[in-house]
């Protein structure tokens, strides 16, 4: 099981961007049962939201992409009181938002590794200590 954030789930849409290839892959490996990938519920909002506001996708590729994401069948999580306290701390400590926290978070309840497309979240991570490795694509 790995954890992925939305930076990786975008390039599932938006592929002529760095690292696509590899995010593509490892929705192959889940599709195929070769990996399971787990996301928490704030994903769909944050692409969602990426899709509305990209100038890159028209309305109907957005919600064609959308579709595509929903057909998927992603490992679905909520945070709840204990989930959200550790992505608080984990923001406040490593500088991160709530957000991009809540995917790190999510990955240590999973005892997984969490995987981004944001070089820049995985080096705020870095002399933390983390119950998850976070990987870079």
């Amino acid at each position: 099981m790995i954890v992925l954030d939305a930076s990786v789930v975008l390039k599932w849409v938006l592929r002529d961007e760095e690292g696509a290839t590899r995010a593509l892959e490892l929705r192959e490996r889940h599709l195929a049962g070769a990996e399971t990938i787990a996301v928490p519920e704030l994903l769909f909002y944050e692409v969602g939201n990426a899709m509305v506001w990209s100038r890159r996708l028209s309305e109907e590729e957005s919600g064609a992409s959308w579709e595509g994401l929903c057909s998927v069948a992603l490992d679905v999580y909520s945070l709840r009181s204990q989930g959200m306290l550790r992505a608080m701390a984990l923001a406040r400590t490593a500088g991160l938002s709530v957000y991009d926290a809540t995917y790190v978070a999510l990955a240590e309840r999973l005892e997984c590794d969490m995987v981004t497309a944001d070089a820049k979240l995985a080096r705020k991570l870095d002399g933390h200590e983390i119950g998850c490795v976070v990987h870079a694509l």
